[in-house]
């Protein structure tokens, strides 16, 4: 049955299709392919970076939360709190996250086959699925998988909810409001420019709905925003005094805006943060290639959903993909292209269109065979060098993350007592291994002159552990009388004070500091 606007209820399965050949079992097979892809490429062994300790160590039974900056969302630290809870294990966290990642890609593609029934929609997964961003970070306690997976059930929904009274689902709206809430969870602003962007659509598109089934879309995607702020709102007052101050903190670390367009097409191919503008190296070929032909496919596939009829279905998902992608290409902070994972998911879905557009006009005006290397050389030229993108960014980050584990493990033998603090490089990594607060500075770098609140803590009563490699410690001279101690799985040293007032604590410092500063959120 051919699809309509809104996605009115459609046949799936063709008459004589056998079960493994419907869009729903190719839907479930891309989703377990990309399971197996993070287990097998990136591996429960894996170990955490700073926000990722951050977030795991709010519900943490290993020990004290780490400090959470007002940028943050409360979204990651309740996805991982079921497991983080009970267990300290990172193979188990990420097994967990790898399994709900692929999970929640099924849900989010499948909320798609009512509008665009067929294999284009397992086609539209797979091809978001095999990013290496996508793959990446599926395991990580990041909350950028769970935002870009919602933007694409979000305009899925709203496709469907657009569609006349009669042929929408009775759930669709309150699913719709529901879902804006949920995501906004993790990133609310990336969240409110998505909804912006999916109303205007609905607004602008040319008879996507009658003009009574539009204000009603528009009406639960802001029932939904104005719920979700009103949650951000009762969180600042409650833990920061109020929403000017939590904004004013949330954004403390920001630069002067700039665009950023030319920094993510040389960070194609990574690395997964450019620590400064200049360093994510050249525009390689091979990325500039893959990126061209994908905007291409995506902008056929657009087309030809508009030339069908599916009109809000093309202005959606490509409005979505551009508002996304803008609101990180002019910005302040640093490139990471994992910001662009809500891009990638949306025009995903429209490159799928494309694909199938050009391989049918292969199979109508040459032999089926042309087709079928056609689809072959686009797989083999989207997956070859994603995976190899993968696999060279999970091989230069992977020794830094078992050496804090190496690093927490020395620490552990030398002896240290709770409560206490970890102060210096990845401290909130090293931290959470060892179940401390922790206070990080930026690794490479000196330790810059120590923070009062450092031997605060150890006049408290804290044991206090500072971790850094060579001479490091050179502009802290206050810590020259700590004990220091060459950590030999690492080749790094720790600075350790048992939490005594002694050498370099003044006992009056507990009184003029409390509390860690906030860590910048990401």
């Amino acid at each position: 049955m051919a699809p309509a606007e809104g996605g009115r209820p459609v046949t799936t399965r063709a008459p004589g299709r056998t079960p493994w050949t419907t869009p729903v079992f190719l839907l479930a097979v891309v989703s377990l392919c990309y399971a197996v892809a993070q287990f097998s490429l990136v591996t429960t062994a894996f170990g955490i970076e700073w926000d990722e300790a951050v977030y795991i160590s709010q519900f943490s039974g290993n020990g004290a939360p780490i400090a959470f900056h007002a940028s943050r969302g409360w979204g990651t630290p309740l996805v991982v709190a079921p497991v983080v809870m009970f267990t300290d294990s990172i193979a188990v966290l990420r097994a967990y996250l790898m399994v709900l990642s692929a999970l929640l890609l099924f849900g989010a593609f499948r909320i798609w086959l009512p509008v665009r029934p067929g294999r284009t929609v397992p086609l539209a997964a797979a091809i978001f699925a095999a990013c290496w961003p996508a793959v990446l970070y599926g395991g990580e306690a990041m909350p950028n998988i769970f935002t870009a997976l919602g933007a694409v059930a979000l305009t899925g929904l709203v496709v469907r909810a657009a569609a006349p009274a009669a042929s929408r689902g009775r759930g669709l709206l309150a699913a719709t409001a529901g879902l804006v809430v949920l995501v906004a969870l993790f990133r609310p602003t990336d969240t409110t420019v998505i909804v912006l962007a999916l109303a205007a659509a609905v607004v602008l598109t040319p008879r996507a709905a009658a003009r009574r089934d539009s204000l009603a879309v528009i009406a639960a995607l802001g029932a939904g925003l104005a719920v979700a702020w009103g949650l951000w709102i009762v969180d600042a007052v409650r833990r920061y005094g109020g929403a000017a101050e939590r904004m004013e903190l949330a954004t403390e670390y920001f630069g002067p805006y700039r665009w950023l367009a030319g920094h993510y097409l040389r960070a194609l191919d990574g690395p997964v943060v450019c620590s400064t503008l200049d360093g994510c190296g050249p525009v390689t070929a091979g990325a500039a290639a893959w990126a061209a032909g994908f905007l291409l496919l995506a902008a056929a596939g657009s087309a030809l959903l508009w030339r069908r009829g599916l009109r809000l279905a093309a202005t959606a998902s490509a409005a979505v993909a551009a508002c996304a992608a803008g609101a990180y290409l002019y910005h302040p902070l640093l490139p990471h292209p994992r910001y662009l994972l809500p891009t990638y998911g949306l025009l995903a879905i429209a490159a799928a269109e494309g694909v199938v557009l050009l391989a049918a006009a292969l199979r109508r005006r040459a032999r089926a065979g042309c087709a079928l290397a056609f689809c072959a050389l686009l797989a083999a030229g989207h997956l070859f060098p994603q995976a190899g993108y993968l696999i060279d960014n999970v091989g230069r980050l992977a020794p830094g993350r078992a050496r804090d584990v190496a690093v927490a493990a020395d620490v552990k033998e030398i002896g240290y007592r709770r409560p206490c603090l970890v102060y210096g490089w990845h401290a909130p990594q090293i931290g959470h291994h060892l179940g401390c607060e922790a206070a990080g500075t930026s690794g490479g770098r000196p330790l810059p002159a120590t923070p009062a609140h450092v031997p605060a803590r150890a006049a408290s009563g804290y044991s206090v552990i500072v971790v850094y490699r060579g001479d490091a410690d050179r502009n802290a001279p206050d810590l020259a009388s700590w004990p220091r101690h060459r950590l030999p799985s690492s080749g790094w040293y720790a600075r350790m004070h048992d939490g005594r007032t002694g050498p370099g604590v003044p006992p009056d410092l507990a009184r003029r500091e409390s509390g860690l500063p906030g860590l910048p959120g990401l």
